[in-house]
């Protein structure tokens, strides 16, 4: 039988071993709660802020698109007016070629006039009115003569005169004609200057787009690394506060041995119920530790093969396409017939939400029949478009630049 003092030693050195294991384990997992919500919290806060800047760039990735789209508009506009100013520059020489010839003729008829006046002065020997014409019939030698006289310069008259006023007119027309042309290339040139003028004042807002685009994208780089670095320190905080778990149920191991060394009784009591806590404590640090139609197959592989083909405002070649002439291009030799622009060919087809997209799809950005961009879907949560000047063609994931709707064809 244990004495009195055997049992209140035991039980004295059991109270003290449970309060050190319960405060200890207590402190470890305030200390690990702090430390692990502290770096929850923070890593939550960068997903929020990374979500909101991937938003930013979306949206400026949609405005400089948008941009893209106009300016290759401008700058198909830009060529049309210059083929016209060319046209219009060929008739304008064409037309003074004319009135150069209707000079000469005019030159001619003057020639041929001089030529019959001096014919007439030898006929008509010295004068005497001073006209030569009226010399050439008073010199008549008789009244058959006069009669053929008269007829004759009635004749030479009326000949000369109508050519000379079908010569004047054709010219006079030919000048009009040409004043026409004139001022039709001149409202050209205007106009030319104002297209390029506005597409000078896109130009600007692109680059002002894009000098955003990049801020945001650096920012979001940042967040990446800050992130990372937040997600190792998590790991490592839980795997701290497991092995300091694991030491600190080592040492009240070591406390209860000592217990049971003092009275076997009371170590009995003492063991059960310090397995008991240790099991409890056991199955806490496992719960605290984080666990580990048409030919769309050609279409597709028709735009794949242009793949690091560089963007060209309004480009619709191999030698640069911008994102409606690729689409647009590789339809053709599909064997598929498209419009020309992102707006037309969001119309076609059947819409599609984002959603419910199938390969061969195409995606766009904006709305129907005023869509700014245009790509196509390959699956997988990919697609494939000619993004913007100054790169080229290639595959981008819906998750980092999401289109609006698309349209099956």
């Amino acid at each position: 039988m244990k004495t009195s003092k055997q049992v209140l030693r035991a039980l004295t050195v059991l109270a003290l071993s449970g309060t050190l294991a319960t405060s200890i384990s207590g402190l470890a997992g305030i200390a690990k709660a702090d430390d692990v919500s502290d770096t929850k919290a923070k890593i939550s806060d960068n997903k929020s802020d990374s979500a909101k800047l991937l938003a930013k760039v979306q949206e400026l990735q949609s405005k400089v698109d948008d941009i893209n789209n106009q300016v290759s508009e401008k700058v198909v506009d830009i060529q049309n007016n210059q083929k016209a100013i060319a046209s219009v520059t060929s008739e304008i020489a064409a037309f003074d070629g004319k009135i150069t010839a209707a000079q000469k003729e005019v030159t001619g008829r003057t020639n041929v006039l001089k030529k019959q006046l001096v014919a007439l002065q030898k006929q008509s020997a010295n004068s005497v009115s001073g006209n030569v014409y009226l010399d050439f019939i008073l010199n008549s030698k008789d009244f058959s003569d006069l009669i053929n006289r008269s007829m004759t310069v009635n004749k030479l008259s009326d000949a000369n005169k109508d050519a000379l006023d079908a010569v004047d007119a054709a010219k006079e027309k030919l000048a009009t004609l040409r004043q026409d042309k004139a001022d039709k290339k001149q409202a050209l040139v205007t106009k030319e200057a104002t297209l390029e003028k506005q597409k000078s004042q896109l130009d600007d807002l692109k680059s002002q787009a894009q000098k955003q685009q990049d801020q945001y994208n650096d920012e979001l780089n940042d967040h990446k690394g800050e992130l990372a670095a937040l997600e190792n320190q998590l790991k490592q905080q839980n795997e701290d506060a497991v092995k300091k778990l694991q030491e600190e149920t080592a040492k009240q191991a070591a406390a209860q041995a000592a217990v049971a060394a003092a009275s076997k009784s009371a170590t009995s009591t003492a063991a059960s119920s310090q397995s008991s806590n240790s099991n409890s404590s056991s199955s806490d640090a496992s719960v605290s530790t984080p666990s580990s139609g048409k030919n769309m197959g050609g279409l597709i592989a028709n735009v794949q093969q242009f793949l690091g083909v560089p963007y060209v405002w309004g480009g619709t070649t191999p030698a640069g396409f911008d994102c409606s002439g690729l689409i647009y291009y590789a339809a053709n030799l599909s064997g598929i017939s498209l419009p020309r622009t992102s707006q037309a060919q969001s119309t076609v087809g059947t819409y599609v939400s984002v959603s419910d997209l199938q390969a061969g799809d195409l995606v766009f950005w904006g709305g129907v029949g005023s869509a700014h961009h245009v790509g196509i879907y390959i699956g997988n949560g990919q697609y494939i478009h000619a993004p913007q000047p100054g790169e080229s063609v290639t595959v981008q994931s819906i998750q980092y630049y999401r289109p609006d709707f698309g349209r099956r064809i």
